[in-house]
């Protein structure tokens, strides 16, 4: 008779499958399957809780600095610029309003429509990476209206700011149409 190995390394008595008895079975493989199970569930937790950080489902305008809301306004009004303005002026007018933009800010806007700054000047007001980001963004939903100017206008943006390519990924995804 020969010796069976039954995969935990131990060698039991008996000619072949026949001779292991279901009492005599190691339950290791069935708890290395449901910890395998449970590990592929958490990573992809922490993966999706990453994506949601990296890029929040909701933009809240109203946190942020009276400055930075300015900057975005003003480039806002630049972005609607970049392609067809009549066009892009109403999506981005309703992003604003949806990003809890307040009366000041949305007055701003209005105004940079009228006399847009110089690109520079409103591309070196974005210094904070999250702003940009936002800045990007309103250049995502002028560019679905606006045109292949707006388009490529949007990834010079992602490009000049260097914003990380995970996070203009996620935001195309979720903003370009």
């Amino acid at each position: 008779m020969q010796p069976i190995d039954d995969g935990s390394g131990r060698q039991l008595p008996g000619e072949g499958r026949e001779a292991v008895s279901r009492r005599n079975r190691e339950i290791t493989p069935g708890r290395r399957q449901i910890t395998e199970a449970i590990g592929q569930k958490i990573l992809h937790g922490f993966l999706q809780n990453r994506h949601q950080t990296l890029m929040p489902l909701s933009i809240n305008l109203a946190r942020l600095a009276a400055t930075e809301r300015t900057a975005i306004a003003r480039f806002a009004a630049v972005a609607v610029r970049a392609g067809k303005a009549d066009a892009a002026l109403t999506p981005v007018h309703a992003c604003l309003t949806g990003f809890a933009a307040d009366a000041e800010m949305l007055a701003a806007f209005e105004a940079a429509l009228h006399s847009p700054p110089p690109l520079d000047a409103a591309l070196g007001a974005l210094a904070d990476p999250e702003t940009a980001l936002i800045a990007f963004i309103l250049c995502l939903v002028a560019a679905r209206d606006g045109g292949p100017a707006a388009r490529v206008f949007a990834d010079y943006v992602a490009l000049h700011r260097e914003l990380p390519t995970s996070a203009v990924r996620a935001a195309e995804r979720r903003y370009r149409s």
